[in-house]
């Protein structure tokens, strides 16, 4: 009986210090998260960037639609194009190493024009839109703030993070052509947004850097006041908050960095102060 009790307390006390052992390795254990070894761009430097979209789509000019068709069962006779046109500027300053501050404006331009389109859902219902065509233009600017991580303390490919704190004005016109004269809506379109932009850049030269971007998180509201024919008007308020990937956020641009200061002007002028002094 001695010898069970005696076998017991050292697989017990055995247990105990390899548990300590595993505790104090896990404490001692650190993953490095946020202690940045590597500064991929440094404090003073200037940047700015330009991002460019555009897009086009043409629907309908095949001999009856047959790959519509089969496509979207619902649809016939679909005849439109459609073009989106977006650019947007930006300019920084890095007020610390890997961390800047800046701001942005944007443009953006979508034009529509359905010829005809059919839409059927049996024998519940069934119309078609003929001439009908919509415009609309944006302008938004935003201040931004802008955080770098390098991977794996690269100089050269880094994650960032950046915050947007936008505002928009728009004014969108959506018209369909009858007896020969424009009936239609005009609109003006003011919004607010608070928006986080994660994304991944690549220098390609010493000062040339690739980006790409997407939405990922956002807190939006909308005012839109309308007009109907220059007669009825409305107004409509909007508001949302999403935390999901927007494949239509993605941007790709390309952006240079250089240093507010010629480096060798700066120590030139530490060398003389010193040598005054």
């Amino acid at each position: 009986m001695k010898k069970i009790f005696a076998i017991i307390s050292i697989a017990l006390l055995a247990s105990g210090s390899l548990a300590a052992s595993e505790n104090e390795e896990a404490k001692a254990f650190d993953r490095g998260v946020g202690k940045l070894n590597s500064v991929f761009i440094p404090k003073g430097y200037v940047g700015g960037g330009l991002t460019f979209s555009y897009r086009t789509y043409d629907m309908g000019k095949a001999a009856n639609d047959a790959g519509y068709s089969m496509l979207f069962s619902l649809l016939s006779g679909i005849e439109g194009d459609m073009y989106t046109l977006g650019l947007a500027p930006s300019v920084s300053y890095f007020v610390a190493d890997n961390f800047s501050v800046g701001a942005r404006f944007a443009y953006d331009r979508t034009t529509l024009n359905v010829g005809n389109l059919g839409l059927s859902l049996g024998d519940l219902a069934s119309f078609s839109i003929n001439d009908y065509h919509m415009l609309q233009n944006g302008y938004a600017g935003a201040l931004t703030a802008r955080y770098y991580m390098p991977i794996a303390n690269s100089k050269r490919i880094a994650m960032f993070g950046e915050l947007r704190l936008a505002g928009e004005y728009g004014q969108s016109v959506a018209y369909k052509v009858l007896d020969g004269r424009n009936q239609g809506t005009y609109q003006d379109i003011y919004g607010a947004g608070i928006n986080l932009v994660p994304g991944l850049c690549v220098f390609a030269t010493n000062e040339v850097c690739v980006e790409v971007a997407v939405g990922v998180l956002g807190v939006n509201y909308q005012y839109v006041k309308q007009q109907t024919n220059l007669v009825e008007e409305s107004v409509m308020h909007q508001s949302n908050a999403s935390f999901k990937i927007n494949p239509l956020s993605i941007s790709l641009g390309m952006s240079f960095y250089i240093p507010a200061v010629n480096p060798e002007k700066k120590a030139a002028r530490k060398a003389k102060k010193g040598g005054n002094a």
